[in-house]
């Protein structure tokens, strides 16, 4: 009697579980499984004007992109997608550690790097956009007149800083988060091992170096392996600063995938689109790959 009291039990709280989870894995499934796979299958069709309906169209759509590839806007986005990530690594991951530890130290004007830095995220995006361009494009060059009396072009206007601006400006609102991780990062490695370093003749350098850095790489290499995911979504921020009309050597793919979509004026647009979504994606899972395994392989070890 008892045991079979327990199977019913059991067989409750089974049904029970079944019920609560049956609304999220629906949901799951219908907008995220299907909707990802009807854009994998339409990299293989084609729209027919006649019939107004898709048909097989085998690999022509991913013949279509590679031929592309050739095309201005594709060896800008090429060139430029590579570059953001460049700059973001080389520079962004470093100052953003540098900062962060900064902030973590509490070093004098430790609260106004904060507050300057998380500017960006706080703040809505299309504001620090319009601050930024009234900046660039005002107030820097009256103060040039003003301190040179010599007339330049705005940041942005001048062709030969333009693309500087624009990636300072990625970078500067791409600070926030990583601070804020970093610092959460930080603040979690004992105090008694950066005591016990501080005891053996230690500075504040050598504490970044030996004890901070692999004590917090888990979080440093989860930014680095996101970034080369996101290296063909980024938009370098061109549609907030342009909307639909930014040049063609500043494209990037991700300003080129999200204003195509965006511009798209019939269905015959988007089979080529969802090919070269699904080329990036192959490229970007085994850049992803790769990055990851040599960052765990080579990385530093707390041992």
């Amino acid at each position: 009697m008892k045991r079979a009291k327990n199977r019913v039990g059991e067989r409750n709280r089974k049904v029970f579980y079944a019920l609560l989870l049956a609304f999220p894995v629906l949901q799951f499934i219908i907008f995220y499984v299907c909707v990802n796979l009807n854009s994998i299958l339409l990299a293989f069709k084609v729209y027919d004007y006649d019939t107004g309906a898709y048909s097989f169209a085998g690999f022509s759509n991913f013949t279509f992109v590679f031929n592309q590839f050739g095309t201005v806007i594709f060896q800008s986005a090429i060139k430029n997608s590579l570059i953001l990530y460049a700059f973001t690594l080389g520079i962004g991951v470093t100052l953003a550690l540098l900062f962060s530890y900064y902030i973590h130290k509490r070093f004098p004007g430790h609260s106004v790097f904060k507050v300057i830095l998380f500017l960006p995220s706080v703040i809505s995006a299309v504001a620090m956009v319009l601050t930024f361009k009234y900046f660039t494009e005002r107030a820097i060059p009256a103060a040039w007149e003003s301190l040179f009396d010599k007339e330049i072009e705005g940041l942005l206007a001048n062709p030969n800083t333009t693309k500087g601006t624009l990636i300072f400006y990625t970078l500067w609102a791409g600070f926030g988060t990583q601070i804020l991780m970093y610092i959460g990062a930080m603040n979690n490695v004992s105090d008694s091992v950066k005591e016990a370093a501080q005891l053996d003749g230690a500075g504040a350098l050598r504490e970044f170096f030996y004890i901070i850095i692999p004590s917090i790489y888990p979080t440093i290499v989860t930014f680095i392996v996101v970034g080369v995911a996101g290296i063909f979504t980024h938009q370098m921020n061109l549609y907030s600063f342009y909307g639909t009309s930014a040049a063609a050597e500043l494209y990037t793919f991700g300003y080129y995938l999200y204003v195509h979509t965006k511009v798209a004026t019939s269905y015959a647009d988007f089979p080529e689109l969802s090919a070269l979504g699904i080329v990036l994606t192959v490229v970007a899972v085994a850049m992803t790959m790769t990055v990851k395994y040599l960052l765990e392989k080579f990385g530093p070890s707390t041992d």
